[in-house]
């Protein structure tokens, strides 16, 4: 018992000391509410419940959006762009002001920065976004900040699939190597993920020499029934396409971008499908330079030298006579930079074949020149022209250097 009654005593003696230093640290300290009274509990619980009261009571301002915060756009074609505009509203009874916070990396905010909207208005946010790479869950976000409770940021979405209008079968081609002498043709297919009519129109390349030499077909579109091609399940139609090389091509490397047209219902007049095709176009006439001619891409190498020494270089044009029994006329057409000159010499003739040595020149006292290759337009050029129709033009380029002494 006496235990017992020495326990109660302790415990009543601990409370009373803590009640105490609770009330000498509070007493005349300015509380939560603002009063310079001492704090107790139920002076407390008594302000906190006016002060919320009074919050419930005061106007504010509230957004909405009124079309959604989220678009599912569904599919997109890749390479094009799109925008949506979401309507922002004032719901509350008080101004709202809102502002542009933050965007991912493919997703822009149109003109809108900031906006202070009354009770009742609204403005748009227009959002832009490009389709860049196929995917099959495409999503972006955008981030509008706010000064009304509760919404100090609002979150837009956009959402959908990036497909692709067209598909080439094969996607490009490669030819290797073509004879200038010969006609070659190029078969490839035109796939369409589009509900309306492929409508294609003419194909044509944009350099003028080549443009010459290239010729476009289109068969007549056929519209693919389900299953036909599992593997391109939601292909709408398809058309088969043919480019005809004709003899007489520039002889070295060939990249060309055929350009077709297509005719668009509903939208532009016309819009353009790029069809690569890469090879190495290969004529009677054979370049002989030692290892200072790259055949492959059709470069010769002509030094390095001082402005005071000037440059020189010789090569060699063999003309099988076979190929060409006659006179070929072989004449320098054009040469890059104006300081290089190039002369062609007396062919030796054989039975089998005719050669031309060319020298190229740079004199001495040259001003400092460099064309090293680096970009592509960093070479000069040489383009010599023949009477012989498989071979009209053969253009070569030049890398060399003249320095300051």
């Amino acid at each position: 018992m006496r235990s017992l009654l020495l326990l109660i005593s302790c415990i009543g003696l601990g409370f009373g000391l803590a009640k105490f230093d609770h009330d000498r640290r509070f007493s005349g300290v300015k509380n939560l509410m603002g009063s310079a009274k001492g704090v107790s509990t139920e002076a407390g619980s008594d302000a906190i419940q006016s002060e919320v009261q009074k919050l419930n009571t005061q106007k504010v301002g509230k957004i909405t959006v009124v079309n959604g915060a989220e678009l599912d756009f569904g599919m997109m074609m890749k390479g094009t762009k799109r925008s949506h505009k979401f309507v922002f509203k004032n719901v509350g009874e008080a101004d709202a002001k809102i502002w542009f916070k933050a965007s991912t990396c493919k997703c822009t905010v149109g003109k809108f920065t900031e906006a202070t909207l009354k009770p009742g208005e609204q403005t748009d946010v227009e959002l832009e976004w490009k389709a860049e790479s196929v995917l099959d869950d495409f999503s972006q976000t955008a981030t509008i900040g706010s000064d009304c409770p509760s919404q100090e940021e609002l979150k837009l979405v956009i959402r959908g699939r990036i497909g692709q209008a067209y598909v080439f079968d094969p996607p490009a081609h490669s030819v290797g190597d073509l004879l200038s002498s010969q006609q070659n043709e190029i078969k490839f297919r035109i796939y369409s993920f589009q509900s309306v009519p492929l409508q294609i129109g003419g194909g044509q390349v944009k350099d003028s020499i080549l443009s010459k030499k290239v010729r476009f077909e289109a068969e007549e579109e056929v519209v693919i029934e389900p299953g036909q091609f599992p593997d391109l399940a939601d292909a709408r139609r398809y058309t088969d396409c043919k480019m005809t090389l004709l003899p007489g091509l520039p002889a070295g490397p060939l990249n060309l971008d055929l350009q077709i047209t297509r005719r668009a219902e509903g939208g532009p007049e016309e819009e353009f499908l790029f069809y690569n095709v890469r090879g190495r176009v290969v004529t009677p006439i054979r370049v002989i330079a030692g290892d200072d001619y790259n055949e492959t891409r059709n470069i010769l190498t002509i030094g390095t030298a001082k402005s005071s020494q000037g440059i020189k270089k010789s090569f060699m044009l063999s003309i099988r006579t076979d190929d060409f029994p006659g006179d070929p006329n072989v004449r320098i057409a054009k040469v890059v930079p104006e300081q290089l000159k190039a002369s062609i010499g007396t062919p030796k003739i054989s039975p089998t074949q005719r050669i031309y040595p060319i020298l190229l020149e740079i004199p001495p006292g040259s001003d400092p020149v460099e064309f090293d290759g680096t970009f592509s337009k960093d070479f000069g050029k040489i383009v010599i022209e023949t009477d012989m129709e498989t071979s009209p033009t053969i253009p070569m380029y030049l890398k060399f250097r003249l320095t300051e002494d």
